[in-house]
């Protein structure tokens, strides 16, 4: 072991001798991800919805699209051009190592010479590994399937993972030890590949070829190889660990000592956002260069000479010059369009649950708080009753708020009203009940508008009907606005009351969403982006980022130019709304991303930042 420790400290060693070409190695590896291989990702997943005869993917559908023909096929695709991300970054390490260790240059163009021309042969390894990984894990992926559905089908599945049932504790450790073998046994076959990809760029292999060589010379070294790596991995992170910590605690105690005043804070951040960036670029290069230089060392490779690769073309550097320029100025644009947003726009504050952050959610209570709060929208989710009554809440049973197990669908709505709904967040609310859809719109009717959220657990008879049908009762038509994680039940919406406002809600998507017939689309705030939101306004959607409950996460989304904060803190909202008139573009752009490194913003005065 002690002699382990001291090859991997040698390579980190060797990593910080050649940093200054493994940072610059690193950096073209980003370029290339950022102007070449995202690209090609996105286009493969536009060709691939495009022959489905779909524009876009969500939630639900995703999972169905993958299990088809067409989705297996590009989803082999898709790995193999993500095996191929995962080797470059060290590839092109190793080319730069072997430069060094041959008593050449170690100049980043030879290593591009020599990775760049045998991508193509690296991406048919790749789709070999992602192939084979399939064939592994089928009869795993099989068997935990057949547990699924031998116990966790008979009820909903929120029912299991509420209450653990006997049967999901079966199936749990059934599925649980069968995806652990699976992942055991596919770890345990893919070191047998480990040397496929370097034979293929340095000794000129063929895909087929470096695979089967690649197994042979593996063969009783795999343990071996799997403590260096583990090795590798944890001295790596504890430097990453010690030095972020340290720049961290002094960053967040320069934040402190920053004069009063936004202004002051905005251009910290920005040299700490900067700061950051650099260091972790610095700290990735290290490391990732570190493990090339393991992978040469643990393989013995090479042990003889090395096939020579021709040099580029001067125009091949001049095109990567070109697409490196157009990266940039494209993230200008994209910089520029975050600090162009309009913040004079109206934003609605939508109140999730109602005032969920101060009130138990889908009460009355919440609902009061949240008027109070003076919120613009109202978001609740909805269901069907035994006895065909709409009411307010989201989970399918009462777990989590009552601690009762009662099925809503299996309930009448007087037998709903002996479930006590509110004590579990405080025993001041425990008088609230589970309210019907026509007391919160009633309540909210002239205040604010209501978005209503389908909840569909598999036993819903006519919601959609019911739903229209109380909403015009309560002549709250004009104020509301329907949404719905499936987009089949958007279309069944939308073919009912074709002039309302409908919208698809997401925590993932595959494909252009803003494509889909939707008037509005809720997201997942880390799917937000400029770019995103631009797209979607562009074809007449507007944008609601859920669930965001910080000032600063309310100012990046802001940033980006969201139409809609869906929050259980609509007080908070409203002040950054109204806070965010004062500030500039670039302190917008500042604030926004500031997050992103970790810090947290004292109070300046009475601003919320």
């Amino acid at each position: 072991m002690r002699h382990a420790i001291l090859e991997v400290l040698k390579h980190y060693g060797v990593a910080w001798r050649l940093r200054m070409s493994f940072v610059k190695s690193h950096l073209a590896f980003n370029i290339l991800l950022a102007a070449v291989f995202t690209p090609m990702m996105a286009a493969t997943i536009f060709v691939a919805l495009k022959i489905s005869g779909k524009p876009a993917l969500a939630d639900f559908d995703i999972a169905l699209f993958l299990v088809s023909p067409i989705g297996l096929v590009f989803g082999v695709i898709l790995a193999g051009l993500a095996i191929v991300l995962l080797v470059l970054d060290v590839s092109l390490m190793m080319a730069v190592a072997l430069k060094e260790r041959q008593g050449g240059s170690t100049r980043l163009s030879d290593g591009i010479a020599m990775v760049i021309p045998r991508l193509p042969l690296v991406f048919g390894v790749a789709v070999q590994i992602a192939l084979r990984l399939l064939a592994i894990m089928a009869p795993f992926l099989v068997v935990s399937g057949g547990a699924y559905a031998m116990w966790l089908t008979e009820y909903d599945i929120n029912y299991y993972l509420s209450q653990h049932p006997p049967e999901f504790v079966r199936a749990v450790v059934v599925i649980g030890m069968t995806l652990v073998a699976m992942i055991a046994v596919a770890v345990w076959r893919s070191l047998g590949w480990a040397l496929a990809v370097p034979l293929v760029l340095f000794d000129g292999q063929a895909p087929r070829e470096a695979m089967r060589i690649s197994q042979r010379d593996m063969k009783g070294r795999r343990l071996s190889f799997v403590l260096r790596l583990s090795l590798w991995a944890a001295v790596g992170a504890v430097i990453s660990l010690a030095v972020l910590t340290l720049v961290g605690a002094v960053l967040q105690l320069g934040l402190i000592l920053v004069p009063s005043g936004l202004r002051y804070v905005a251009l910290f951040l920005l040299f700490s956002m900067i700061l950051w960036s650099l260091l972790n670029l610095f700290l990735t290069a290290i490391t990732t260069g570190a493990l090339a230089v393991s992978i040469m060392e643990i393989s013995h490779w090479p042990s003889g000479s090395v096939e020579k690769s021709q040099p580029l073309p001067r125009g091949v550097f001049v095109a990567g010059i070109c697409v490196a320029l157009a990266a940039v100025v494209f993230g200008g644009f994209g910089v520029a369009g975050v600090m162009g947003v309009d913040q004079t726009r109206p934003v609605a504050v939508i109140a999730h649950r109602g005032a969920a952050g101060a009130r138990p959610e889908n009460t009355m209570a919440s609902v009061h708080k949240a008027l109070e709060d003076q919120t613009d929208w109202i978001e609740i989710d909805v269901q069907e009753t035994a006895d065909g009554k709409v009411v307010v809440i989201h989970d399918s049973d009462f777990m989590k708020v009552a601690g009762n197990g009662t099925k809503v669908w299996d309930a009448t709505y007087e037998q709903l009203g002996e479930i006590d709904i509110g004590s579990w967040f405080d025993p001041a609310y425990a008088d609230e009940r589970t309210p019907l859809l026509s007391e919160v719109l009633s309540a909210a009717k002239d205040k604010a508008g209501v978005i209503i959220e389908l909840k569909y657990y598999g036993h819903d008879q006519d919601l959609e009907a019911r739903v229209a049908r109380i909403v015009e009762e309560t002549g709250m038509v004009d104020q509301v606005q329907i949404m719905s994680l499936k987009y089949d039940a958007v279309q069944k919406m939308r073919a009912l009351r074709p002039d309302w406002s409908v919208g698809l809600l997401a925590s993932a998507s595959l494909g252009n969403m803003w494509n889909l017939d939707a008037d509005f689309l809720a997201v997942n705030s880390a799917t937000v982006s400029s770019r995103f939101v631009r797209s979607s306004h562009e074809s007449g959607k507007n944008v609601y980022s859920w669930t965001v409950n910080d000032a600063l996460s309310m100012s990046a989304m802001l940033s980006f130019g969201v139409d809609g904060l869906i929050t259980d803190e609509p007080a908070l909202a409203r002040q950054v709304v109204a806070d965010r008139h004062e500030i500039s573009g670039v302190e917008r752009l500042v604030l926004g991303l500031a997050g992103r490194i970790g810090l947290d913003l004292p109070e300046q005065g009475d601003e919320v930042f």
